[in-house]
């Protein structure tokens, strides 16, 4: 079973979220969507075996041809590389000038190139006020102003109707107006626009007459229309939302669910990851067994430390660290697969380090309740693992098998269905209250 082991971030101005305004043509976006398919995977003819000493303080291992073994991820915002730095340096770092809103210390700041007349923006506004109600205090929102005058006739006055709000001190209220109320102006002429605003200004407790002279002034003309230059010619875009996280480039869904996806992430990363790879704790020469302790009852798995030794190592030393302790099943589809593993509870995150596959030739998914190591393609492995509930030979090959289900198949059937990938507003799901390993 994949996981997403990251959303994916791109140093790249691309069209954003399930649609977008464009300036030319409107085109559908690229999708960043997750499948089923997994790219091949070494197969490895002898059972791999661990290092002998602890690995303590490493943060990458490799074997004796030079393979990677494990190596420290970090996290789901990586540090960018000094190219990438320079690449993202064309987008100004917030600053007082910007329009925000949330705590400046928040854990998620999203960046916005905005049009108030664009369709898509109107509902990247109303996801946004799902999240903001969801997580007021760990969401930051910054707007900039991105008019797209060749298709939308009223965007550039829109914009100036802000500003010129903002002035008064009602930016985000006169923000709110324009986008909750977008299918009511959009369509007018300049004319007719330019009465609707006046009277929403009256509305909105505004100086009236104030606004009036201000939302066609120099200062507040010339301010979009360097934005939009800017926008243009120096950054190179020419689609709206587009969406920065944290100074990265967004190329995936933004909806609410997924956004606050990315937080929970941000959440459990806050408290920290594991900066080491694990240090070799098993016998290979030894019988293990482990005991997922649940809320519905035990679920006893007999464990493949010869065949995955790194992988029943990287298990047997989480789960004795009680990494495991209160995780959630975060997908269970009795047809397919129960899989946990996720301390964000997301189906994104792992424990900060992540290690190569091990595909034996003697092992395969032919048959229900085999154990598996979750990844986001090859030599990704982290803490995420999966029992099958039916034959899944689809999975032969790209997943590392290092178990064995011999007890609780009626704890499986209780586990509730739930998938927080496909849907992340799913009722709550069973807990492991913790992981006993047995060694003999």
């Amino acid at each position: 079973m994949k996981k997403l082991s990251k959303l994916i971030i791109i140093l790249f101005v691309v069209v954003l979220g399930v649609s977008a305004c464009t300036a030319k043509t409107i085109t559908p976006p690229a999708t960043a969507t997750p499948t089923e398919t997994v790219a091949p995977t070494e197969t490895l003819t002898e059972a791999a075996t661990g290092p002998t000493t602890a690995p303590t303080g490493e943060t990458q291992l490799v074997d004796d041809k030079g393979k990677m073994v494990c190596t420290v991820t970090q996290g789901f915002f990586p540090e960018l590389t000094e190219n990438q730095i320079a690449m993202l340096s064309v987008f100004p770092a917030v600053g007082d000038e910007d329009w925000s809103k949330g705590p400046e210390d928040a854990l998620l700041t999203i960046l916005e190139y905005s049009d108030f007349q664009c369709p898509a923006c109107a509902a990247f506004y109303n996801e946004l006020n799902k999240l903001m109600e969801k997580y007021p205090n760990d969401v930051r929102v910054v707007f900039r102003h991105f008019p797209l005058v060749s298709i939308h006739h009223n965007a550039t006055l829109a914009a100036q109707a802000a500003e010129a709000a903002g002035l008064q001190g009602k930016f985000w209220e006169m923000y709110d107006a324009l986008f909750s109320q977008q299918s009511s102006w959009s369509s007018l002429s300049t004319e007719e626009f330019t009465t609707w605003l006046e009277n929403e200004a009256t509305t909105l407790g505004l100086n009236t007459k104030q606004f009036m002279t201000d939302l066609t002034s120099e200062a507040i003309v010339n301010k979009i229309q360097n934005a939009l230059d800017y926008g243009t010619n120096t950054i190179g875009l020419s689609a709206t939302p587009t969406i920065l996280l944290n100074g990265r480039p967004w190329s995936y869904d933004w909806s609410a669910s997924t956004l606050g996806m990315v937080i929970e992430v941000l959440k459990y990363e806050s408290e920290g990851l594991y900066t080491e790879c694990p240090p070799w704790v098993i016998d290979q020469n030894k019988e293990y067994t482990a005991t997922i302790k649940t809320e519905k009852g035990d679920i006893v798995v007999e464990l493949y430390p010869k065949e995955a030794p790194l992988t029943v190592n990287a298990f047997v030393f989480l789960a004795r660290a009680g990494f495991y302790d209160g995780i959630t099943f975060h997908r269970v589809a009795h047809d397919f697969v129960a899989q946990a593993g996720d301390p964000s509870g997301t189906g994104i995150s792992g424990p900060g380090f992540e290690y190569r596959n091990e595909i034996s030739d003697k092992l395969n998914f032919d048959e229900a309740y085999m154990v598996g190591m979750a990844n986001g393609g090859p030599d990704t492995n982290g803490s995420q693992f999966f029992i099958t509930y039916v034959p899944a030979t689809q999975l032969s090959g790209s997943y590392t098998i290092f178990g064995k289900v011999i007890s609780g198949f009626d704890v499986l059937e209780k586990l509730i269905e739930r998938d927080t990938q496909v849907n992340p507003d799913a009722p709550a799901g069973d807990k492991i209250i913790t992981i006993e390993i047995d060694e003999k």
